[in-house]
């Protein structure tokens, strides 16, 4: 490392390891970079090019390695936010629903003010609150996650529909608490690990009605007990708890229904593994005349794009890229970062590629579970 000097540049690439570039030819070594690299306990650095003193030339777009670091920064400080928040949010969903249960009442403002702050940290992080298959929910059952979940989904879904603030917080509130009914149902239905019989199914198919009555004596707007009572009804009128068709339906329930299903496909269970995001929109796309709103879901597709944000994929190229936000004019094309080159060789600096205007490269496919797991054990790509 004493051989690095700033301003000076290799005429070759530069590894930190055997997988890891550090620095393209004739990128300048900056102070920046020195101080980060030291930072790390790095000593040594892997190159067979000679170390060349050419000038770094100073423009205002000549950010070096540094550039690079801040936006990672930045990224990792946004996520590490965003997972606070999704922690307080279990946690204070945990315990409105002990609170019901045991004293059969729900703090209504307290709620209010806690879809509020959901909101304000969806407009703030929406890139890494959408990924909700990479937010930690361990210590959490999956009824809590699944309500929290569905919460940020169906705020998002509403705000691309651009509905009014009031309307967005009986949404979040709605999420909250869809399934507020089944803590009227016998435990064996909430850590159900198993799929359930016909029988369990049936009794099941109460809980909407339940919820319902105990929100509408607590005194919550019609707006958000009606979504709770009617989430579990299809557009075809084969849904419960009243089989209704579509046009009768509330919009917030329909919103709350596709959202719930999403979650539902994402989330692993004791019985089945967890489906990808990609895998889960084309399910529902699949059944979507006979079961959901065919404008919701299409919301849902353009808020997460048809790959949704998080997904890892591989380009035509070859390179593998993380989507990393979706395009609201065409879900088929979302923003990716790239994380490697065409031999899957780690990059250094992760472009970020608008494939609507790069459609050379677009996605060839979606990697999977073990495929992800192997590639970042290899630090081919980030953890």
């Amino acid at each position: 490392m004493q051989t690095l000097k700033p301003n000076t540049l290799l005429s070759g690439t530069a590894y930190l390891d055997e997988n890891f570039i550090l620095l393209s030819p004739e990128t300048p070594v900056t102070d920046d970079l020195l101080r980060l690299l030291n930072a790390w306990g790095y000593k040594e650095i892997i190159s067979e090019e000679a170390l060349t003193s050419k000038a770094l030339i100073e423009s205002e777009g000549n950010d070096g390695a540094l550039g690079i670091f801040q936006d990672d920064a930045e990224d990792n400080q946004s996520r590490d936010e965003t997972q606070r928040f999704y922690s307080s949010v279990l946690e204070f969903t945990h315990k409105l629903f002990d609170t019901f249960l045991k004293k059969s009442t729900i703090p209504i403002e307290p709620l209010n003010e806690q879809v509020k702050l959901l909101i304000a940290m969806l407009k703030k992080h929406r890139r890494f609150l959408l990924r909700l298959g990479e937010l930690d929910r361990n210590g959490f059952s999956y009824i809590i996650s699944h309500s929290v979940n569905v919460a940020i989904l169906s705020v998002a879904i509403g705000d691309t529909l651009k509905l009014p603030s009031h309307k967005l917080i009986e949404l979040g509130m709605a999420g909250l608490l869809h399934e507020l009914g089944m803590f009227k149902l016998p435990d064996t239905f909430q850590n159900a690990n198993r799929p359930l019989t016909d029988g369990e199914k049936r009794a099941l198919s109460a809980h909407p009605l339940l919820g319902y009555r105990a929100l509408r004596e607590l005194g919550f707007p019609p707006n958000v007990t009606l979504a709770v009572l009617e989430h579990h009804e299809k557009e075809d009128g084969k849904g419960y708890p009243q089989g209704l068709t579509g046009e009768k339906i509330a919009m917030s329930a329909k919103i709350l229904a596709v959202a719930s299903a999403y979650d539902a496909q994402i989330a692993s269970r004791p019985y089945r593994s967890a489906r990808s995001g990609h895998a889960s929109l084309l399910e529902l796309l699949k059944d979507n005349k006979k079961a959901y709103d065919e404008q919701i879901l299409r919301r849902l597709v353009f808020t997460l794009s048809l790959y949704p944000i998080g997904s890892l994929v591989e380009l035509k190229n070859g390179s593998l890229a993380m989507v990393n936000d979706a395009n609201p004019e065409d879900p088929r094309h979302p923003d990716v970062k790239i994380l490697t080159d065409e031999a899957h060789s780690p990059l250094v600096d992760f472009p970020i590629v608008k494939l609507s205007e790069r459609q050379d490269l677009d996605i060839q496919r979606v990697l999977s579970t073990e495929e992800i797991r192997k590639l970042r054990s290899d630090r081919v790509i980030p953890a």
